[in-house]
């Protein structure tokens, strides 16, 4: 229906005493071809129409052998190109530089996606010429472009990129990589519970027991902070890496102290029936305190409350290098800060830790869990079970590429 030809002008950017050089890349330009080019196709193909666009360079330092200012020079040229939705476009890319043959490529794929085949012929065999279809270049692209995401933990943005393709496929490894996606998606929404469903089905009976210990949890937020902090969402790092000790030391109390503690709809209580094990532990609480506890019977397990029962349970917690850290500095500098509606930097978040660095934050975090929970881990991304379905998932995309190849 339409053939669009590009030709290329430098015209411009070289002086007599260059054009009369014979190495002289004015000498390869195409567009003085037009009138030859211009009688084949209408010869060739007389119902078609016939467009012509120019590559003209500014300068010698950015000619049409720099790969940048080549694609920005095609990007423009292809810019104002509309075609129908159901439309095939052949493209023809071997001619010209190297860097306006790729830019070329690029940005057909860019612009057209899947209405791309690309021509490939030879000109020392006229009679062979076949048609190479878009997907392969485009999933080398989107895989690319996936790659990048995964290693932000942006499972969304991979499978947005990714689900086309996905969906097509018939092959098992794609299935796999969706289940992957969606274990993953669960974990970067902290629906911690349906991460562990995901990740049983995927993964199989691989850490299975690990779901049954009581401070699982605790390790997948903290690791979830120190993902956030990387992907630069600072004030989620630090609501992750305090409810993740806050979180862990709730499940600690429900676990040992079963008989005394319950749930109801404002959250999880402890009863008075635990003086009874820790008769020391109402002389820990504020005065109000006190007189709430034993006129209600219960008291809320959260915040000062919640830590004194561990205080009281756990005496060691007076030498620990780090426990103490959670209800000194970071519950106060996590309220102060949440009740701001201002930015946080990085120092800030490691501030409210009493660190000046991430490596040192992480190992604050990891040594409150192993105080609470008596685990050994090496890191947070050790004790973490995402990191697993994260090879695992990079592991299948390999796979999956190489099947499409």
């Amino acid at each position: 229906d339409k053939i669009i030809i590009i030709f290329t002008d430098q015209s411009d950017i070289f002086d007599n005493s260059d054009k009369g050089k014979k190495q002289c890349p004015f000498w390869q330009d195409t567009c003085t071809l037009k009138p030859i080019i211009d009688k084949y196709f209408k010869a060739r193909f007389p119902n078609s129409e016939l467009e012509y666009k120019y590559l003209i360079p500014t300068s010698k330092k950015t000619g049409l052998d720099n790969w940048d200012s080549t694609l920005n020079l095609v990007e423009d040229s292809l810019s104002d190109i509309k075609v129908e939705e159901d439309s095939t476009i052949y493209v023809s890319h071997q001619a010209g530089t190297p860097a306006i043959s790729s830019a070329i490529q690029f940005m057909t794929l860019a612009k057209f996606g899947n209405q791309v085949q690309f021509l490939v012929s030879n000109e020392y065999q006229k009679d062979i010429a076949y048609l190479i279809p878009s997907p392969k270049y485009l999933w080398a692209m989107k895989l690319q472009e996936a790659t990048a995401l995964l290693q932000r933990y942006d499972y969304d943005g991979v499978k947005d990129i990714l689900e086309p393709y996905l969906r097509k496929s018939k092959e098992p490894v794609a299935k796999k990589i969706n289940q992957l996606l969606e274990t993953a998606i669960q974990w970067n929404y902290a629906n911690f519970k349906a991460f562990a469903d995901g990740f049983l089905e995927v993964m199989g009976d691989v850490e299975k027991e690990r779901f049954d210990w009581w401070w699982w949890t605790g390790y997948e937020a903290a690791y979830l902070a120190v993902v956030r902090l990387e992907q630069g969402n600072t004030v989620e790092a630090l609501f992750h890496s305090f409810r993740a000790v806050e979180g862990t030391i709730l499940a600690w109390a429900i676990n040992n102290y079963p008989n005394h503690t319950y749930e109801n709809k404002h959250g999880w209580k402890l009863r008075y029936s635990i003086l009874q094990e820790l008769p020391k532990y109402r002389d820990t609480l504020s005065q109000t305190q006190q007189k709430n506890f034993e006129k209600y019977q219960k008291i809320g397990l959260f915040g000062n409350a919640l830590f004194k029962l561990l205080q009281t349970a756990r005496q060691e917690y007076k030498t620990h290098p780090y426990i103490n850290i959670v209800w000194d500095d970071a519950r106060k500098d996590r309220n102060n800060q949440f009740h701001r509606l201002l930015g946080l930097t990085k120092a800030e978040v490691f501030d409210c830790w009493n660190t000046n660095n991430q490596n040192d934050w992480e190992k604050i975090l990891l040594g409150c869990l192993e105080f609470i929970s008596k685990e050994r881990f090496t890191s947070l991304k050790d004790a973490s079970l995402i990191s697993k379905v994260h090879e695992e998932l990079k592991n299948a995309l390999q796979s999956y590429q190489f099947l499409l190849n």
